[in-house]
């Protein structure tokens, strides 16, 4: 029998939809979220509403088939400028709005000697590139009704940080956060991982990373987020509190509640 957190890793929301040519393609619907004030209030993660992915340059006929049948009509693209180059996503003829939201300046994505950990990344996201964040989020605050998909390369480390701090300023429970980000590293592994590393390995601004390159390129632990979550917690108050600090009304936090979430009685 698993318990409740090895259901929140395992469970449906968290294994990779099937979307072939795509390995980290899932939902967040169904995560309890607070509701504030009416504790007869169960609030979650809307059904079919935030998704969250890798890279779609890879998707196939059946993939796009499998894409389309989700409705999906806004896409956030969190890559740089070359990576969107060197894989552009297969979407066209799909009737999907592609948003592109970089949250690293072109040709300055982690990669050269004083970035060689994956908590450093995060950091540096927090500290340097929070409005970016924040702009992501606020797209996902303006999409109404339609469902939505965040992605980056892996689908993991910018994804993660931009799916986080939605979440967590809707209310979901940081421990269920952290959870949904822990999942990633299983659905990497393998194929994706090993295709990943090996054209790394060529790389010549990754050469100094050295032992730290596997866990830059496809591992998702739970003390990197937390250690994140931290950060913006002593920088911001909350989560909410780094959007408030970049542009966001308490009237734009509302929205995004609220179309994030939807509420029941007990």
């Amino acid at each position: 029998m698993t318990t409740t957190a090895e259901d929140a890793v395992f469970g449906t929301r968290n294994r990779p939809y099937p979307v072939e040519g795509t390995y980290n393609f899932r939902s967040t619907s169904g995560y309890p979220a607070a509701a504030a004030g009416d504790a007869a209030v169960v609030r979650t993660i809307r059904d079919g509403k935030l998704y969250r992915s890798d890279a779609l340059h890879g998707l196939t006929d059946a993939g796009r088939r499998q894409f389309s049948e989700l409705g999906i009509r806004l896409v956030i693209d969190l890559r740089d400028r070359t990576e969107l180059e060197k894989s552009p996503s297969k979407l066209a003829g799909l009737g999907v709005d592609t948003r592109h939201n970089p949250i690293f300046e072109e040709g300055n994505v982690p990669g050269t000697a004083e970035i060689t950990t994956l908590l450093d990344i995060y950091r540096l996201m927090v500290r340097s590139h929070a409005q970016r964040l924040a702009d992501a989020v606020r797209l996902i605050a303006d999409s109404g009704t339609e469902p939505v998909l965040v992605h980056c390369t892996a689908g993991k480390d910018r994804t993660g940080v931009v799916i986080a701090l939605a979440l967590l300023a809707a209310g979901v429970d940081r421990e269920q956060v952290i959870l949904d980000y822990v999942a990633s590293e299983e659905n990497l592994r393998g194929e994706w991982s090993e295709a990943m590393m090996a054209a790394a390995s060529r790389h010549p601004g990754l050469a100094g990373i050295g032992g730290e390159l596997r866990e830059i390129i496809s591992a998702s632990p739970a003390t990197v987020l937390e250690t994140t979550l931290d950060l913006v917690d002593q920088t911001y108050g909350s989560a909410a509190g780094l959007l408030r600090a970049h542009d966001f009304s308490d009237a734009d936090l509302e929205r995004l509640r609220d179309i994030l979430t939807t509420s029941s009685t007990r």
